[in-house]
């Protein structure tokens, strides 16, 4: 990975300049390389300085070093840390329930687990079927401090595993993957050529670490010799006062953070003009945030970008609702039912193949392979491809057959949250004996929109078969730990009578 030579050659010539801060702490480079040689002598006195394992798997004998953490600024420090020598960093979201990460660590076998959760670490100890050594961030530091003094972070061969990354892990237990610090060059090389990491911009990056989006923001930042602001959870107040008080020039977060950040700067008399490029990932870009957010930040260059963590960066947009998408270069795009590729425009299984995909799924987590034999890579997100464009239209189950016709929920939820009062929804498959299934929508808040007023303007946006059979009010829709609507929790709950027909 490019981010430790980074780190090196900048706390050289320029020690002072800023690298990471967040939760109250700031890293000069400087002071990063001294952290990242904290970080290894802690672990080798743990661990021992040969790591040497039986394991035989995608990990290649590299030892898993596994981090739960609240706050972000640990964590990033840990990443830094664990990518300047012999070891693979696995990133555990402290939000998903205590069993999952308990079974995670049994399963990939990490060698140590450093937790500021008291409950997980004892659940660990007392674990019969790991022999890992597990303890807490405080102890770790203070055997870091009186620790034999390492040599320090090095740059590591570009083959070498130093990554494990998981699948959401908030409902069914997380499939991992291992990525080689070649693998993500190839995605610091278009983060310069499309996503506005610069040398040495400063960037914002709200949200915790355990996220794919900021995660791979740390490793864009501390490729191109970047100031990394972090935040543990999204505070918009703060992130608009940094913004202005350290003129900071690059935002990536999800689309929804952009509203937050226009209206809390207008609150408090903030600007967020010195933003030089805004990137959002994770989640469609509705177009009235899109709009809003331009007025506030004229001079701001807004990109949506789409990818999966196991293939890579897959295409970029900046305009509309960041459905369509122009494919990165080096990206071939193919879109199948089953192993026969559909005409243009038809919706099927998107298949990319780019030189950052991962071939399969750690072999304890899942049997599942993500590149088959030809070099084609998916992970079953649905997409039509046109004149050189992707639309996506969501995830598998995301897909809804009513009356022969396929039907892309998100497409009729963004064409709903459109309308006034209608914002916050989502759209469901309801059976129904005739046509299979029949579209519904469930819309949070008070006071909606007349049926008949939605219903018009939908027909107006979409094609017959889009526009919904059924409208419901909800106080308030299923979400995950991580904020996101759980479609199929709405469905349960439409079905159980929890809605409100209009």
């Amino acid at each position: 990975m490019p981010f430790t030579r980074t780190i090196l050659e900048v706390a050289e010539t320029d020690p002072a300049r800023l690298a990471l801060a967040g939760d109250g702490e700031r890293y000069t480079y400087d002071e990063l390389r001294t952290a990242c040689t904290l970080v290894r002598s802690g672990v080798e006195h743990l661990l021992g300085t040969s790591h040497d394992t039986t394991r035989t798997d995608e990990t290649r004998g590299v030892p898993i070093i596994a981090v739960s953490l609240t706050r972000s600024i640990d964590v990033a420090r840990f990443l830094c840390g664990a990518n300047g020598f012999r070891a693979i960093i696995a990133v555990l979201d402290p939000l998903w329930p205590e069993s999952h990460r308990v079974e995670t660590i049994r399963r990939v076998d990490a060698a140590l687990v450093i937790t500021d959760d008291a409950a997980f670490e004892n659940a660990l100890l007392a674990h019969d079927a790991w022999s890992g050594t597990a303890l807490s961030l405080e102890r770790f530091d203070e055997l870091a401090a009186s620790a034999p003094v390492s040599a320090g972070p090095e740059v590591r061969p570009r083959d070498e595993p130093f990554l494990l990354l998981f699948t959401s892990g908030t409902t069914d237990l997380p499939k991992g993957f291992v990525r080689t610090r070649e693998s993500w060059d190839h995605n610091v090389a278009i983060s310069r050529a499309y996503l506005g990491a610069e040398d040495g911009y400063a960037t914002i990056a709200p949200g915790p670490v355990s996220y794919s989006l900021t995660l791979y923001a740390l490793v864009e930042v501390m490729a191109t010799g970047g100031s990394l602001y972090l935040q543990s959870g999204f505070d918009a107040i703060a992130a608009a006062r940094a913004i202005d008080a350290e003129q900071i020039e690059r935002f990536v977060g999800v689309p929804s953070m952009l509203l937050a950040l226009v209206r809390a700067a207008e609150h408090a008399g903030l600007s967020l003009t010195s933003l030089r490029e805004v990137i959002t990932g994770g989640a469609n870009q509705n177009e009235s945030i899109r709009t809003a957010f331009e007025t506030a930040a004229p001079d701001a260059h807004l990109r949506s970008y789409y990818g999966a963590s196991e293939i890579g960066f897959i295409g970029y947009s900046d305009s509309g609702d960041g459905t369509r998408l122009i494919p990165f270069d080096g990206v071939e795009v193919s879109v199948r039912d089953g192993d026969t590729p559909l005409p243009e425009g038809e919706i099927g299984t998107l298949y990319i193949r780019v030189a950052s995909a991962v071939e399969r799924y750690l072999a304890s987590t899942s049997s599942q392979r993500i590149t088959g034999a030809d070099g084609w890579s998916s992970v079953d997100d649905q997409a039509s491809f046109a004149n050189g464009m992707i639309e996506l239209a969501g995830r598998a189950g995301d897909i809804a057959v009513s009356g022969g016709h396929k039907v892309s929920l998100p497409q009729v939820e963004r064409a709903l949250a459109t309308i006034p009062g209608c914002e916050t929804c989502c759209a469901v498959a309801l059976p129904d004996p005739s046509l299979g299934s029949i579209i519904a929508v469930a819309i949070e808040g008070d006071e909606l929109p007349a049926k008949a007023t939605m219903q018009a303007e939908l027909k107006r946006m979409l094609a017959p078969q889009f526009v919904p059979h059924r409208y419901y009010r909800v106080d308030e829709l299923p979400r995950t730990a991580g904020g996101k609507i759980r479609r199929t929790a709405v469905t349960e709950l439409i079905a159980d009578g929890g809605g409100e027909r209009l």
